[in-house]
C-alpha cells in the first residue's frame, strides 16, 4: 500500500463513521431530542380534563371537599376562585318523582375561561393552561427490535411555556394534582417517551394517534 493510499483510506473510514453518527437513524442525543420536540410540537399542549357544563355539586360532595380537595367540589371551587367558573346555589329535582328537592351548587363556565378552550377534531373542548417542550435529554435505552422496527425509551426533563397565571395558583394546583406536579416538576421531573425508528428517523410512539 502506498503512503498516499493509507491516509486516503483512513479519511474515507472517518467520513463513513461521521456520516453514520450524523445519520437521522442513529441513536444519539440529537436525534432523540428531535423526536421529543416533534412529539411536543403536536402533543405538548397541557390541558385539564374535559368538563361537561353545567356541573352540579351536591351536599355530599361539599362535605368531602376538605378530605378530597381534588374531587369535583374542590375542582369547581378552585376554578371559581380563579374566575373561570361561576357557582350558584339552587334546588333540583331528586331521583324520585315527587320526592324532596336536592340542594346543589351549580357551576357554569365563566367568560374568562373561553380563551383557554381548545378542541381537537372529534374531541370535546378542554381548558388548556400551557405547553410542554424539551429541556434536556438525559439518557436512553439501547434500541431493541420490536416487530418490524427498532424501539427505545428516552428519559428527559421538560420546560413549560405560555403558562396561564391561574394555573400557578396553589388552590388550582391542589385541585388538579397532575397540573400541580407538572408545574412543580419543570426542569427537574424526569419523564420517559418511547420512540420508534422509521425511514425518516426516530419518532415518538403515538405521535399520529
Amino acid at each position: 500500500m502506498t503512503k498516499t493510499a493509507l491516509p486516503l483510506l483512513l479519511g474515507l473510514s472517518l467520513c463513513a463513521a461521521l456520516s453514520a453518527c450524523n445519520s437521522k437513524t442513529s441513536a444519539n442525543e440529537k436525534n432523540f431530542g428531535a423526536a421529543i420536540t416533534q412529539y411536543f410540537d403536536k402533543k405538548g399542549e397541557m390541558c385539564l380534563d374535559p368538563v361537561t357544563w353545567p356541573v352540579d355539586v351536591y351536599e355530599t360532595d361539599l362535605r368531602q371537599q376538605k378530605l378530597y380537595p381534588d374531587g369535583v367540589a374542590g375542582q369547581m371551587a378552585a376554578l371559581e376562585s380563579a374566575g373561570l367558573a361561576k357557582g350558584e346555589d339552587m334546588e333540583v329535582a331528586g331521583a324520585l318523582a315527587g320526592g324532596p328537592k336536592l340542594k346543589v351548587r351549580r357551576y357554569t363556565m365563566a367568560d374568562a375561561a373561553k380563551p383557554f378552550l381548545h378542541a381537537n377534531a372529534g374531541q370535546p373542548p378542554r381548558m388548556c393552561w400551557g405547553r410542554k417542550s424539551l429541556d434536556k435529554v438525559l439518557r436512553w435505552a439501547d434500541p431493541a427490535k420490536v416487530g418490524d422496527h427498532d424501539e427505545s425509551a428516552v428519559i428527559y426533563t421538560y420546560t413549560l411555556s405560555n403558562v396561564a397565571p391561574w394555573a400557578r395558583k396553589p388552590q388550582i394546583k391542589e385541585a388538579f394534582p397532575i397540573l400541580g406536579r407538572t408545574i412543580d416538576g419543570e426542569h427537574r421531573q424526569k419523564e420517559k417517551l418511547y420512540v420508534k425508528l422509521t425511514p425518516q428517523g426516530w419518532e415518538g410512539l403515538g405521535l399520529n394517534d
